[in-house]
């Protein structure tokens, strides 16, 4: 009797548990009913509500991403596809979880993160041609935008060069200024050092030299005042011839 009750327990307990799953399958379905009606109607708030309440199942994950997605709410929409990727048991649903997380990153320009997605996408199918396509669109976008990288450090580079040669240019024009001013300021000073020798030179001349310099110039002077006189005192008149 008793070994009959634990059976009976067991099955009660297992009929219990499979109600509940039963139950929450059914809260599920209904769930991602709403959400798929929401998201067709373009109602995108009602869809990401719907869908939350199924997220615990990775159709519910998925499409929770697709909302997010469509929203461009891009970081939520890749947090979504990272968890349909892990859930998913089959591949093509990894796929499609990794296809969708390589087109979140090119939303970003993620170009290399988007590539890795791809891949992943591709290993679990690898014919999928629309997974292909994206994989060598997003492989043109990084090679572009390593060489705009390129060549935007190449122009850095140049301009980095330009600026120190025209450094250059200037302290050399500043070189060749501050020279032309020493040369003009040093004949200055032997200008000055010649005024300055000439006037030390009159300086040392010797007094009595000095006396005799101006007792000349005095006699000199005194010479010239009696030739004025002279010349201005009146000559006698010749006196008159006769004829004989």
């Amino acid at each position: 009797m008793e070994q009959f009750d634990a059976m009976e327990r067991l099955s009660l307990i297992l009929l219990a548990l499979a109600t509940a799953c039963t139950l929450h399958a059914q809260e599920v379905d209904r769930a991602l009913r709403k959400g798929n009606t929401d998201y067709k109607k373009g109602d995108l708030e009602g869809a990401i509500d719907a869908y939350s309440k199924a997220e615990k199942d990775e159709r519910g994950m998925f499409n929770l991403g697709n909302a997010y997605y469509r929203q461009d709410s891009i970081a939520d929409a890749l947090r979504s596809y990272e968890n349909a990727a892990s859930m998913a048991k089959g591949a093509e649903a990894q796929a499609r979880a990794y296809h969708n997380l390589g087109n979140s990153w090119m939303k970003q320009d993620k170009y290399q993160e988007a590539i890795n997605a791809y891949k992943e996408a591709l290993k679990r199918v690898p014919m999928d041609e629309d997974t292909r396509y994206n994989l060598a669109f997003a492989q043109k976008k990084l090679a572009q935008e390593q060489q705009q990288q390129k060549q935007k450090q190449k122009d850095n580079d140049k301009d980095k060069d330009q600026d120190k040669q025209d450094k250059q240019d200037k302290k050399e024009e500043q070189d060749k200024d501050q020279d032309q001013q020493d040369r003009d300021q040093k004949k200055n000073e032997e200008k000055q050092d010649e005024k300055k020798q000439e006037q030390k030179q009159q300086e040392r001349i010797d007094p009595q030299d000095a006396k005799r310099m101006l007792e000349a110039a005095q006699q000199k002077e005194q010479d010239v005042q009696e030739k004025v006189r002279e010349m201005m005192q009146p000559k006698p008149s010749k006196p008159t011839e006769k004829d004989w």
